[in-house]
């Protein structure tokens, strides 16, 4: 794991669970792209992540598990939320430390994917209520 990117990454989600945050509805949606040349996103809210696009048929818990994301993520408590084959994956990440979150971001970029190691990302923040 790149300890660089898992900090960069919890430095652009510090708003998500800081007191900003009051509605619980601030969104941070980073990008980047793989080493397909494919532009490739992670939404970050309170309490999920959302993988877009996600372009894979099997469940997003296996995939990440099979990825070897979690490997390094022992006590990660998640649940999945929705999930469109080939197009989007929702995961609950409720009740994780945002170090933890921030982890689960930079291995999902490169384990699930596809980004390479040293992988660049943009990083914007909403409101969505």
């Amino acid at each position: 794991m790149s300890e660089g990117q898992a900090a960069a990454i919890a430095t652009a989600i510090g708003d998500i669970y800081s007191e900003k945050n009051e509605g619980g509805m601030l969104c941070c949606t980073l990008e980047a792209v793989n080493a397909e040349g494919m532009d490739v996103s992670i939404q970050v809210m309170a309490e999920t992540i959302n993988l877009a696009p996600y372009p894979y048929a099997d469940d997003p818990l296996s995939r990440l598990e099979l990825s070897g994301a979690l490997e390094t993520l022992h006590d990660l408590d998640l649940a999945l939320v929705d999930w469109d084959a080939n197009a989007f994956a929702t995961v609950g990440t409720g009740g994780n430390q945002p170090a933890a979150i921030a982890r689960l971001v930079d291995e999902t970029f490169r384990k699930v994917m596809g980004c390479d190691p040293g992988y660049a990302f943009k990083a914007s923040t909403e409101d969505l209520g």
